[in-house]
């Protein structure tokens, strides 16, 4: 290929990707079209045409009409809805005559169902539903299809009027139940896997052996499917979904400034669910508030009059001849939706299309680089902004130079906060006042850490994670309490100066063990120390079916650890809970010995973990328990 040849093919080649990504309107592409008899609604651009039920309130058919394949990608027995798992703050004291109680609601069901937009350019359909006796929350749904894309957007506003029953909500979700088994789609693709991998993964087709835990599952082929293994944190949602048969269906997320918990908030995306002894029914999520790893639930109390918007989604359809190229192409179309985000068509008073920023320089009086730390905007309360969701939540990382910049803000009253740094504390700053179409500088944030004294060593990095230690940034197994037998069958020694955290320290401490029951931290002292030694301890997760976590100093204990149960990490294939604990244990320094020294950490009801592997796998790890290190560091003030 001469060169000339070579620029017209990679001019062709982008022009192909840049008319891809911009979903621009193509030949079958026509105006909005809305039918509506008694009992359904049916829109379609000649792209996808969707069908509402009005009796059901939920969307029971799409229908990819590109290239007029008319093909459905629902199970349209049950479709595309929305849901809630929350209830009454508390129990009302006669319940006589009262409903009965469900842990899920579909409060859409049967009622408010009408188009509220109806033109060439766009309609949209709205679901509403009055508050119910044991959920005081209004709600509407919103789904809007407009000319030229192959997709459409879905939003719900969630109201709480002032006086009524106070309210709680745990998690609210739009479910799509994608057509069943490999009729339509074949693989799914989650942000973090298919961009690590040339394929995506198949959608299993295993005979159930038998169910484990909740949509936890043997397979057959002796695999374990578990919904767990597919969950991302929020600051990774972007686009997943499922592909197969030349056709995509996939969840996009244009903001995520209305999600509970933060960046670090962690939720489902796709699972399976069985249809008799099989797997074969496709979900795709968007848990737009949920509480799976520890978070909160959302509380909402009587006197509050309280409001808030999430959303929109975009649910995208694109066909194409190669698996990956239709999840590139949609990650493509996610990026643009995020860019042009907030959308200037969406009409409502609740989602302002006038937004602000906040920027700032972050200078660590110790010296420390806080490059890489959380720059996070939440709630103004003292609640951790981990813990939280009545509000809005915005975050990005800090640069090198300690400058973070924060956009699309909806005005309002907040609080920053920086965690990272190698801090076991953050920083938090309140009353950050956002006004709309200005940027907000607070000038030099000055950051001074608690002084503890010298540190003398450290493992890990204190940053609410993980991933630096062996298997940390490899957690979505449900075997992870097998795995550490396999991985350390000695158990874990560290030595100071020699090991590193990525392949000497597991990132999980579990409740049973190999040989030995504890793990040993050696470490030399130059010199006899004095003053007030401080072991400080960051936890990520903790779930401690088996005792406290003493901690013993040259062959004596000088603590024992009790940690709150921090969520579901432990059993859900996590590495880490919204949560977070430290712990400080102090002592005098001048029980550190000149030369070796010995830290060992071990569960005090350990027991020795089953020499087979079928007897391990008897076990569930909620009853074995475990800790999830963040960091561990010693220090001494003289």
């Amino acid at each position: 290929m001469n060169r000339f040849a070579a620029v017209c093919w990679f001019l062709m080649l982008g022009m192909a990707v840049l008319s891809a990504a911009n979903n621009t309107v193509c030949a079958q592409s026509t105006g909005v079209s809305v039918q509506e008899n008694k009992t359904a609604i049916i829109l379609n651009n000649g792209l996808i045409k969707l069908t509402f039920s009005k009796p059901y309130a939920r969307i029971t058919s799409i229908i990819d009409e590109m290239g007029s394949r008319h093909l459905e990608l629902l199970n349209t027995s049950i479709g595309m809805y929305f849901d809630a798992n929350g209830g009454r703050l508390h129990k009302p004291r006669h319940l006589a005559g009262a409903p009965r109680r469900r842990s899920y609601f579909v409060p859409l069901r049967g009622r408010g169902c009408r188009v509220i937009r109806d033109g060439d350019q766009s309609a949209e359909v709205i679901f509403k539903a009055a508050p119910s006796f044991w959920f005081p929350f209004a709600i509407q749904a919103h789904f809007e299809l407009r000319r030229g894309q192959s997709g459409f957007y879905a939003w719900v506003i969630y109201h709480h009027q002032a006086g009524t029953p106070g309210g709680s909500i745990a998690q609210t979700r739009f479910v799509i139940k994608a057509a069943d088994g490999h009729s339509v789609f074949t693989h799914w693709a989650v942000d973090k896997y298919a961009v690590q991998s040339p394929l995506m993964g198949v959608l299993p087709e295993q005979r159930i052996v038998k169910k484990i835990q909740d949509v936890t599952y043997l397979l057959s082929n002796h695999q374990i499917w578990c919904k767990y293994d597919y969950c991302l944190f929020n600051y990774q949602f972007l686009c997943y979904g499922m592909a197969g048969h030349n056709t995509g269906l996939w969840m996009t997320w244009p903001s995520t400034g209305f999600c509970n918990g933060g960046p670090l908030r962690q939720e489902l995306t796709v699972h399976q669910q069985h249809v008799g002894d099989r797997l074969a029914k496709n979900n795709i999520l968007a848990m737009i508030d949920g509480a799976h790893f520890g978070e909160v639930s959302l509380r909402v109390p009587r006197a509050d009059n309280w409001t808030k918007f999430f959303g929109p989604m975009f649910i995208y359809v694109n066909n194409g001849p190669s698996l990956m190229g239709l999840y590139r192409q949609a990650r493509a179309v996610a990026r643009r939706q995020r860019a042009q985000a907030p959308f200037h068509w969406l009409h409502s008073a609740d989602y302002p299309l006038a937004r602000g920023g906040v920027e700032g320089d972050v200078h660590m009086t110790n010296g420390h680089n806080p490059a890489g730390a959380w720059a996070i905007i939440s709630g103004n309360g003292n609640a951790d902004w981990a813990l939280q969701g009545k509000s809005y939540n915005y975050w990005t990382r800090v640069k090198p130079g300690g400058r973070f910049t924060i956009g699309k803000i909806r005005p309002g009253v907040y609080k920053l906060s920086i965690c990272g740094g190698n801090q076991f504390q953050d920083y938090v700053q309140h009353n950050i006042h956002i006004a709309a179409d200005r940027m907000t500088n607070l000038g030099i944030i000055h950051w001074t850490p608690a002084n503890r004294g010298k540190t003398l060593w450290e493992i890990g990095v204190a940053n609410r994670s993980a991933r630096e230690f062996f298997d940390g940034n490899n957690v979505r197994h449900y075997r992870n309490f097998v795995r550490y037998l396999k991985n350390f069958p000695d158990d874990v020694t560290y030595t100071i100066g020699r090991s590193t955290p990525a392949r000497d320290w597991n990132f999980a401490q579990w409740g049973w063990y190999s040989k030995k029951p504890y793990w040993t931290i050696k470490f030399n002292m130059p010199k006899q120390q004095h003053g007030q030694a401080t072991l400080t301890f960051g936890f990520c997760a903790a779930l401690m079916s088996r005792g406290g976590l003493a901690v013993t100093l040259n062959g004596k204990r000088i603590a024992v650890l009790h940690l709150t149960r921090s969520g579901a990490a432990v059993y859900r294939s996590g590495g880490q809970d919204s949560k977070y604990q430290v712990r400080y244990v102090k002592f005098n320094a001048n029980r550190l010995q000149a030369g070796l020294n010995r830290i060992t950490l071990g569960f005090t009801r350990a027991f020795k973990a089953p020499a087979t592997y079928a007897q391990q796998m008897r076990y569930h790890p909620t009853p074995i328990g475990a800790v999830i290190y963040d960091a561990i560091r010693l220090q001494v003030q003289h």
